[in-house]
This record gives C-alpha cells, structure tokens and sequence, in this order.
C-alpha cells in the first residue's frame, strides 16, 4: 500500500488528522463540540492526543486522535476518519474494549467503571442509511426498550449529511468540517484556532515528525503482513507435506517450522 502524498502544513484542514488533534486539543472548542454532538454538559478534566493504547505485547495496539477524561472519570475517544478503508464498527469495538481496560483500576467495582464514549466523524457515511448522526447503545433483543446500561456509547457523525442536521449550531459545525465555510461563533473560533496553528513554526515541524511516524508505521506494517502471509503459506505447506507421510525432519527444513508446531498441526 502507497502511503498518500503528505500535504503541505499551510493546506491542512480540520479534516486532517493532525490539524484534527491540535484543534481539538483546545478545551473550550472541544467542549463546546461534544456539547453539541451528545446533546449534554461536558465538564473536562483533561485532553490527550494521539494516545496510544497497547494494554499487552499479545493484543493489538491502538492509537486514538483525541482522548477526554471528563470530571467523572469517563473517558471519551474523538476520531476524524476521512477514507473509507476500514471497518468502522470492528474498529470502534476495538477501540472500546482497550479503553475499558486502560481506564479501570485493578479491583475497581463494576459499578464505579468510568464510562466510554466513542465518537466517530466520518467524511463519508459508514452505515449508508443516509443518516448524519447514528447513535449505538446496546439494548435488549426481545424487547428493545430495555437497555443493558453498561456505560458504553458509540456515535458515528456522517458529515457530509450536515443539511438533515435539526441543530442549527450541529449544523454549521458539520458543513465546516466538510468545506471550510464560517457561519458562526464556533466555526470563527475553529478557523482562527487553525490559522494561529499554521503560525507556529513549532507546529509545523510536529507535522513532519508527525508524517514520518505514520510512513514508518505503515512500512512496519507492510513487512509484517509480508511475514505473517509466509508463515501462513509455510503452516500451509506443511500441513500437506504431513499429510502426504513426508518425514518431520524434512518438513521442518522446508518450512522452517519448529517440531513442536508441525506435531500440532
């Protein structure tokens, strides 16, 4: 995979994922944005970005754009996904479940469990029902009125769907982030946020650093999908050599795979 031609820091937008955290990054915008988006106060303790969550060296590691705690302890994820490459719903279950480990105290109650709220921004709509806000809790089967009240909510906002938007104030943010337009208080605040970030040197050279991370990690990544589809293909390979009788030692030889491994097969 060709990692996307990097933009020139003075093109970046609040679509971007950098720009995204640095905005966001800014207490009162982040406040007033969740405001809008749950519909309740918010009252913040405290913003990390591009937080990275690797709870053991046997599970998968993710990296979230924007982590709030708020004065409750409740945690609440922000992510500004622009392509339509992943699976959504798989990614927002994963990213759930590492903050629920991450954020609760060893022998803590399972009443006293922070919260977690994850909330998706999406340049595209995941779910395609045409919706500009889907909101997830889970809840009973059988009868559909009975939630589980577990603390989790999972909100995807389909950006571009900002003109079904009832909220004048959710509106003018949404139509924002899609096309950059200022229509009000809020987005004045976003845009003059964003043109003091593209005056910073400092910013700028956490951009490049930024951009180089991100093209490492994804060469990382490509080596190992490489490695794991070998060894996939050698486990393969060596469960027909098995089959077909041929003699352990040269099954190992020919796969590299240890004895033990050929024998579980």
């Amino acid at each position: 995979m060709i990692m996307p031609k990097r933009k020139q820091f003075e093109e970046l937008t609040i679509q971007d994922d950098f720009m995204f955290c640095k905005v966001m990054q800014n207490m009162n915008i982040c406040k007033k944005v969740l405001e809008l988006v749950l519909e309740e106060d918010i009252s913040i303790k405290n913003i990390t970005s591009q937080k990275t969550i690797e709870n053991n060296s046997e599970t998968k590691a993710v990296r979230l754009d924007v982590l709030v705690e708020d004065e409750d302890n409740n945690n609440i994820d922000i992510e500004m996904q622009m392509v339509n490459n992943d699976k959504i719903p798989q990614r927002i279950r994963l990213y759930q479940a590492n903050i629920d480990v991450y954020g609760t105290s060893k022998g803590i109650p399972y009443a006293e469990m922070p919260n977690t709220i994850i909330i998706f921004f999406c340049m595209f709509d995941p779910m395609g029902k045409g919706l500009p806000i889907y909101s997830f809790e889970n809840f009973c089967r059988e009868n559909k009125n009975i939630t589980l009240n577990d603390g989790t909510l999972k909100v995807i906002v389909n950006v571009k769907a900002y003109e079904k938007v009832k909220n004048p104030e959710l509106k003018n943010l949404l139509k924002y982030i899609c096309d950059g337009v200022v229509t009000n208080s809020l987005t004045e605040e976003i845009d003059m946020n964003i043109s003091e970030i593209k005056r910073n040197a400092k910013f700028e050279e956490e951009y490049m650093s930024f951009y180089a991370t991100l093209q490492d990690e994804r060469a990382e990544g490509i080596k190992e999908g490489i490695q794991k589809g070998k060894r996939e293909e050698n486990i393969n390979t060596a469960r027909r050599m098995k089959k077909a009788n041929c003699d352990i030692a040269f099954i190992k030889e020919m796969t590299k795979l240890s004895q033990k491994e050929i024998e579980a097969l």
